[in-house]
């Protein structure tokens, strides 16, 4: 065994990868292993004379048997669905008009990917601004239409409207992110199938029903795997905007865990939620790619 690793190793093509693999391996396995290390340890920095001990699986075990993890769990999967599918929907679409020529059209695309440039606490602290109930422009709006439901409570003190606001805000930086991926995609579609459908008498959803959508397996998975990752992994905004409130109403997985390494310092119950974070994210990705099937 140890000489075909050699043998492997030996290779000149290997040789140019090593250095590359090492670092990913350095900087991505070491990590994860020790986040699982830690899921099975119990270590408080506040008592850092009881040391570190070994917990086996009760740390899962209370994280699992706990009702307020599954009530945390349900708001992350509200928040990913709703972010993620509103953005596949919306991405599509415009890019698909970016996709036309028309004058201004380069304009356009550059002013629209503006918003995934702005880094995630400075949108948090935007839309803080915007929807403070004191002086933001938008309740002021709100109370020119008549959407005083929107204003008491604030919207970012309403128990059912927190989340679905987090997935505006979402949309709103990261919408330009899936719409760059679709309209990459769409830019690389041979035209030699559409010719064909145009000389078949096709109309234009049925171009982009059997042609189209299929041709763009893979742009869609890509845009679905990066966006599914990266709303797991949403904390800089909540705790900008909402830290966790009303309540427990904005805790997600990424915040929880935040909450008991820094706040309670229970790392081993914090790294649990890590390692469910990591599983949860391979899982999605997996089942993307059965049910879409790109190549």
């Amino acid at each position: 065994m140890i000489k075909r690793i050699t043998d492997f190793i030996a290779q000149e093509r290997i040789r140019y990868l090593l250095p590359g693999l090492i670092y990913l391996a350095l900087l991505f396995l070491f990590p994860l292993g020790y986040v699982i290390f830690l899921s099975f340890h119990n270590q408080n920095l506040l008592r850092p004379d009881l040391g570190r001990t070994f917990a086996g699986i009760s740390n899962y075990v209370e994280i699992l048997g706990d009702p307020a993890t599954w009530a945390m769990f349900g708001r992350t999967f509200y928040f990913i669905g709703g972010a993620i599918v509103t953005e596949l929907l919306l991405g599509l679409l415009i890019a698909l008009f970016l996709n036309r020529e028309f004058r201004g059209v380069k304009i356009v695309r550059s002013i629209f990917l503006i918003p995934f440039f702005i880094a995630p606490v400075i949108v948090g602290f935007t839309w803080r601004f915007l929807l403070n109930p004191n002086y933001g422009p938008l309740p002021q709006i709100f109370e020119k239409l008549g959407l005083t439901f929107l204003m008491n409570p604030p919207v970012l003190a309403n128990d059912g409207l927190v989340i679905p606001v987090l997935i505006l805000v979402d949309n709103w930086q990261f919408l330009p992110f899936v719409v760059l991926v679709l309209l990459a995609g769409l830019k690389s579609l041979p035209t030699e199938p559409y010719e064909a459908a145009k000389v078949d008498g096709a109309n234009a959803w049925q171009k982009f029903r059997h042609i189209t959508l299929p041709l763009l397996k893979s742009s869609i998975l890509v845009a679905l795997a990066i966006r599914t990752i990266t709303s797991i992994r949403l904390f800089d905004r909540i705790v900008i905007m909402t830290g966790g409130g009303p309540g427990t109403a904005s805790e997600v997985l990424s915040f929880s865990g935040y909450s008991l390494a820094f706040q309670s310092y229970q790392f081993g119950r914090a790294s649990v939620l890590g390692v469910i974070a990591a599983i949860l994210a391979a899982t999605l990705t997996a089942i993307y790619m059965m049910v879409i099937g790109a190549d």
